[in-house]
């Protein structure tokens, strides 16, 4: 009867332990398909960012208060004219 009831508790623990790796399995599954859409999103984003710089570079915005910004950091300091050179 010993024989028996040992037998039983194996097969009891084979059957548990098979049902915690087909969960397991599924968590690895879940955890890998999360991680492949981050980064084919990531991918997705750059190119559109890419896209989107290229075509507001092509297209020509009109941001005057930039664009100064921007110009006049590369010209060298005018000095006022003189007063005498006014009138």
């Amino acid at each position: 009867m010993s024989e028996v009831s040992s037998t039983t508790t194996i097969s009891a623990t084979t059957t548990a332990k098979s049902t915690d790796d087909v969960n397991g399995t599924r968590i690895d599954i879940i955890v890998i398909i999360v991680l492949v859409v981050i980064v084919i999103l990531l991918i997705c984003g750059y190119f559109g960012y890419r896209k989107l710089k290229q075509r507001r570079r092509n297209h020509g915005e009109y941001r005057p208060q930039f664009e100064e910004y921007q110009h006049a950091k590369n010209l060298p300091y005018l000095q006022p004219p003189s007063i005498e050179g006014l009138i």
